[in-house]
């Protein structure tokens, strides 16, 4: 694993907990009637929040190319 690799891992588990945190929050205040109801504008944070976890953990777990040794035609 490369150091890039590495800090999307480690970014990606921290961002997990405000992640899930702001969506159960979000979809627990759904069902309130009143007139300024942040439970859309919480689920929408944690739903970008959880994407953002998505990129990098795709990031972390892809699988990089060897390289090439040198005088090799590339393929």
């Amino acid at each position: 694993m490369s150091g890039g690799q590495i800090a999307a891992l480690a970014l990606g588990v921290i961002l997990l907990i405000p992640g899930g945190c702001f969506t159960l929050l979000g979809i627990g205040m759904l069902g309130g009637a009143q007139s300024y109801d942040p439970g859309h504008t919480m689920l929408i944070t944690g739903v970008v929040i959880l994407s953002i976890v998505a990129v990098l953990g795709w990031i972390a777990f892809r699988k990089r190319k060897p390289p090439q040794a040198p005088g090799q035609p590339e393929t």
